[in-house]
């Protein structure tokens, strides 16, 4: 080989290596690109609520699921929790799902996955339990009334998280603008659902 064609050669390696070098750059290497992944949740009160956690690159590190309180629910595979409502669904060296059924009120917070590499590294979901309302309840007709008498009524529901929109109708008829009502017709009705929770 000349010495033309070793320089060639010499320039080609060095070419490769550097190539090789700028591809690594844009790869996770070792515990490096170790980042659990996991998405806030909603889920109405007494349903069941599905929460996963994710990563890309593992290298044999354990996952853990635990709740607002900070108590371990699952810790890889192994339950840690007495609480029969939380189940294992997956576990892997990628993904730690768990499903938790007959969700309440209390159960609303901040959950955490963790993943224990050096340092530990940590994601957090919030998990948004929405209340069912109950059926209105109107008050206010104790006795039979009069035509022309004035009659308050109070409708009143309970349970409704966030707040319950409560409207009145009288003869099918939407009464807008009114939260408190004053009248001397005996036929009205009142409607309430859930309001959307605010973004």
């Amino acid at each position: 080989m000349n010495q033309k064609s070793h320089l060639i050669f010499t320039l080609y390696t060095i070419y490769g290596i550097l190539l090789k070098v700028v591809a690594s750059k844009g790869k996770p290497r070792g515990i490096s690109g170790q980042y659990p992944l996991v998405q806030n949740m909603t889920v109405t009160e007494g349903g069941t609520v599905t929460m996963t956690c994710r990563v890309e690159y593992n290298d044999n590190t354990s996952l853990q699921w635990s709740n607002p309180a900070q108590q371990t629910l699952f810790f890889g595979d192994k339950k840690a929790l007495r609480d029969n409502r939380i189940e294992l669904m997956h576990a892997s060296l990628s993904e730690l799902t768990i499903s938790m059924s007959d969700v309440t009120l209390t159960d609303e917070g901040m959950y955490t996955c963790s993943l224990f590499t050096m340092p530990v590294r940590t994601a957090k979901a919030y998990l948004t339990v929405l209340g069912v309302p109950e059926k209105p309840e109107i008050d206010g007709l104790t006795k039979p009334a009069l035509e022309g008498d004035q009659i308050t009524l109070t409708c009143m529901t309970q349970g409704s998280k966030p707040a319950a929109d409560l409207r009145w109708f009288r003869n099918e008829k939407e009464v807008k603008g009114k939260q408190h009502l004053n009248l001397n017709v005996l036929l009205h009705h009142c409607y309430g659902s859930p309001q959307s929770p605010t973004q």
